[in-house]
């Protein structure tokens, strides 16, 4: 359970990345995932292709690695960040 400060906090991060209402949270979050390693990024990259219309991102899956395909393609269309030990991924566009 989080802390009254810990919500603030969490709050003060969003509106770093632009999200300061309710509505543009719920356009722009993508997903929370358990930690910040190397696996949280490899399966959010599988979701994101999971979830991308066409072809295109599931033969980029095959082709490249998890964090090649962040570095070079899918990290500007989403904001990552960790907070009390999840990764969050936003959408910049939304």
């Amino acid at each position: 359970m989080l802390k009254e400060t810990e919500i603030d906090r969490f709050l003060l991060m969003l509106a770093d990345y632009g999200i300061k209402s309710e509505n543009e949270f719920a356009d722009s979050f993508f997903g929370e995932y358990e930690g910040n390693e190397d696996d949280v990024l490899q399966q959010f990259v599988q979701d994101w292709c999971a979830l991308a219309k066409g072809c295109l991102p599931k033969q980029l899956l095959k082709q490249n690695d998890s964090a090649k395909l962040w570095h070079e393609l899918i990290q500007f269309d989403f904001h990552r960040f960790v907070f009390n030990g999840n990764t969050y991924f936003f959408k910049r566009n939304y």
